[in-house]
């Protein structure tokens, strides 16, 4: 009977600290995702102040829609990173979680992929929020396709969001 006793505060004291850990571990993603949100936020602000001052330049009509083109196409970045960025919900974190256990080889940048991928985004826009090219991203998700050991014909789409179904 104390045997039992034990385990079972053995296992109480155990559950604890993962309770701990995980609580610590919400508190550092909160305060990055704040973080983030406010980089972000500064960034689109300085680009709209940009944007209005090449309004104002008077200068060849095709170089000023060149210019105002290339902020409105980092702007709309910027807007698609802070959606992608607040979008985290219980279940999205709760999906990660197990995925990670699941699938331990897989880094920080390739579980935040599984994430945009489940959540339907396409590769141009995951490119574009993880900083790195369309073809960069192609590269990432073939060594994503080896490290979920999928099939020749497997679809990490299709992989991941019957995963997240098994919740």
């Amino acid at each position: 009977m104390t045997t039992n006793a034990e385990l079972n505060k053995k296992s109480t004291l155990e559950f604890e600290k993962e309770i701990a850990e995980l609580k610590t571990r919400i508190a550092t993603q909160d305060m990055e995702l704040t973080r983030v949100s406010t980089a972000i936020a500064e960034k689109t602000t300085a680009l709209r102040n940009l944007l209005d001052q090449i309004y104002a330049l008077e200068i060849d009509t095709n170089i000023k829609r060149e210019m105002t083109d290339s902020c409105l196409s980092l702007i709309e970045t910027e807007t698609i990173e802070k959606r992608l960025n607040i979008e985290l919900t219980e279940s999205d974190s709760f999906f990660l979680s197990r995925l990670q256990k699941k699938h331990p080889n897989l880094n920080q940048r390739e579980l935040r992929i599984s994430l945009l991928v489940k959540l339907n985004y396409d590769t141009r826009e995951i490119a574009r929020s993880v900083g790195i090219t369309t073809r960069g991203m192609e590269s990432i998700r073939y060594r994503m396709h080896k490290k979920l050991s999928l099939g020749k014909h497997q679809s990490i789409k299709t992989y991941l969001s019957d995963f997240a179904v098994s919740l």
